[in-house]
């Protein structure tokens, strides 16, 4: 399955969405803005509209560590693998 068009975090001006785009289609971003300024004047500036649909509509590229979500979130279990490394290098606990 390919992966999902998202807004960048990184490569952005305004909200990332041509910098998403630029990098699902593996193309400068550069580019992307030029055509949308570009081909602005000549559709009456509609690729304003499919700008603000695009940034409402592509979800945001976050750099997070990735987590299990199978699994419920439980605080108690990160506590209790730090008190477990404590543990075994002989510190009191």
């Amino acid at each position: 399955m390919k992966e999902r068009i998202t807004r960048s975090s990184k490569d952005r001006m305004i909200a990332g969405v041509c910098g998403g785009l630029g990098e699902h289609f593996g193309i400068d971003s550069t580019w992307i803005r030029l055509a949308f300024i570009f081909v602005s004047p000549f559709s009456y500036f509609l690729t304003i509209l499919v700008y603000a649909i695009c940034v409402f509509s592509f979800p945001e590229k976050r750099n997070i560590q990735q987590t299990d979500f199978d699994e419920p979130y439980n605080p108690y279990v990160r506590i209790n693998k730090k008190n477990r490394k404590i543990n075994k290098k002989g510190d009191k606990v």
